[in-house]
Formats: structure tokens, sequence, C-alpha cells
């Protein structure tokens, strides 16, 4: 009888000890994930330039100066808030040209340390 209650002791120890594992396992990966909280400001942006891209390859940068929003602080640029390549076709097909107005959604980080996407424009580009 001794003999099962050793082996019932070494199932509640093992069975304890496989629920801190996963306790610790699953606050570990809680950490890893980025939790993020976001202000979205709806405003304006403008293009104020159109000029050959640093990188060339025919790539083209479409200044845009925002009216509000963290990305007032400083010029921005089309392609690279889009993760597109802007090219002349771009340009044509969007009718691209300096003194166009857009409204967009500009997402703020309020809290966490993620990377996200920061501007989505209420206009359709083919």
């Amino acid at each position: 009888m001794s003999g099962i209650v050793n082996l019932s002791n070494s199932l509640r120890a093992l069975l304890s000890l496989l629920v801190v594992i996963f306790l610790v396992s699953a606050c570990a990966e809680k950490t890893k994930r980025s939790d993020c909280d976001y202000d979205i400001v709806t405003t304006y942006t403008e293009i104020t330039d159109i000029k050959p891209h640093p990188e060339g390859n025919g790539r083209i940068a479409v200044i845009m100066d925002f009216k509000a929003s963290v990305l007032a602080l400083e010029d921005q640029e089309m392609g690279d808030l889009r993760g597109t390549k802007i090219d002349h076709d771009f340009i044509v097909n969007n009718n691209l040209e300096i003194g166009l107005k857009y409204e967009v959604n500009v997402s703020q980080i309020v809290r966490g340390d993620c990377t996200p996407q920061f501007v989505s424009f209420n206009h359709e580009f083919r």
C-alpha cells in the first residue's frame, strides 16, 4: 500500500510541475506579443512635391504634407507610407499632381511597442 501512496504523491508532484511549466510558458508567450493601443486621427494630406526618388531605378518620390497627427511633424513620402514603388505609370494612372489633397486615417500608438500601419488613404489608387 505504501507503494501506491508514493506513486500517488509522485503523480501529484509531476502534475504540479507540469502546471507550473505551463503557466510560466504562457506568461512568457504573453510578454513576447506586443499589445498596442492606437488613436485614429482623420486628417488631410497634400502632395507638395514630385521628384526623382533617391533610390533611382525609375522610382519617383511623391512628397506629402500631413495637416495633423504624428506624421505632420515632417514631410512624408507616399510610396514609403503605402509600401509601394511609385513610378511614372503610377503617377499617370492616379492623376497625381502637386496640390492634390487626400483624406487619410493615421493610426498613432498610445501604448505598446509595435510597428503599425500608420496611414490608410480614403482613396483607391490603381
